[in-house]
């Protein structure tokens, strides 16, 4: 069935930019507000740039420090395709290790990052062991993996971020953020200018000798434990025939994990040294 190689393009990205994150910026929330109160002073020509705009977001979150220290995330909710639901659940372990977990017809069905590499259990493909993924997923899942978003230590990613501007969705304005990774998949943040949360992901990734055009739109934001995200998500990747849907249920921060659930088999690892 089609719609299950499209859920998997996008179960280890739900997350991209439910925290929306920075490097950490020396502006501090006094000196936001000071900058704030003498623009309003100035009149309304003068924009906010980056760094502005992105304090202001953290803001809107629950704060920079608060997602910092976040080490451990797990979401439960339930993914709908082409009219077909399945129960999922993600797990993520800071810096940059997660699981996802879901099922079709009663089979358990996995994708991790183990900060490494990323690997499978897909048993409807006739094979019921852990199996290493390709190249290009391995680098989409390393570029999405995150606990926090791409913007939180872009510098020392080696990720390229800029402000492209102001744009228009729907009547609201937004401004732009893109984020080019070294491996050169491309993402594009739109927050909202006037709660500075996030509307909208576009991305574009390379796979399988191609690109990957995506769009995230996040909808019903709540503010759980002090962090502010969203519980409903509609992902659509460009050309599919449908688009996917998330309902998240419930977000446990900073909850224990058993970091084993991210491991890849040794013993696999060495049949396939034996192999090559």
């Amino acid at each position: 069935m089609k719609f299950k190689s499209l859920i998997v393009l996008f179960l280890l990205a739900i997350f991209l930019p439910l925290s929306a994150l920075s490097e950490a910026l020396s502006l501090s929330a006094k000196e936001s507000n000071k900058d704030t109160a003498a623009d309003s002073k100035k009149g309304d020509s003068k924009k906010p740039d980056l760094e502005q705009i992105l304090a202001s977001h953290y803001k809107a979150i629950g704060g920079l420090e608060k997602w910092q220290k976040l080490d451990t995330m797990i979401m439960k909710g339930t993914m709908t395709s082409q009219e077909v639901s399945m129960p999922i659940t993600a797990y993520h372990k800071r810096p940059n290790k997660c699981r996802v977990e879901f099922r079709i017809k009663e089979s358990l069905q996995a994708q991790v990052f183990n900060g490494m590499f990323a690997w499978q259990l897909n048993p409807l493909s006739g094979n019921p062991d852990p199996t290493p993924m390709s190249e290009g997923r391995s680098k989409y899942l390393r570029d999405t993996c995150d606990i926090e978003s791409s913007l939180i230590d872009f510098k020392k990613k080696g990720h390229k971020v800029r402000l492209l501007g102001e744009e228009e969705i729907k009547g609201k304005k937004t401004y732009k953020i893109s984020v080019k990774y070294r491996t050169g998949n491309l993402e594009t943040h739109y927050l909202s200018a006037a709660t500075y949360l996030p509307i909208k992901t576009e991305g574009i990734y390379k796979m399988g000798g191609g690109e990957i055009r995506t769009t995230t739109n996040y909808f019903d934001f709540k503010n759980t434990s002090g962090y502010v995200v969203p519980y409903n998500l509609v992902f659509d990747i460009h050309g599919a025939p449908s688009k996917e849907k998330l309902e998240i249920d419930t977000f446990s921060f900073n909850p224990k994990i058993n970091p084993k659930i991210f491991d890849f088999s040794k013993d696999k690892i060495i049949n396939m040294q034996k192999k090559k």
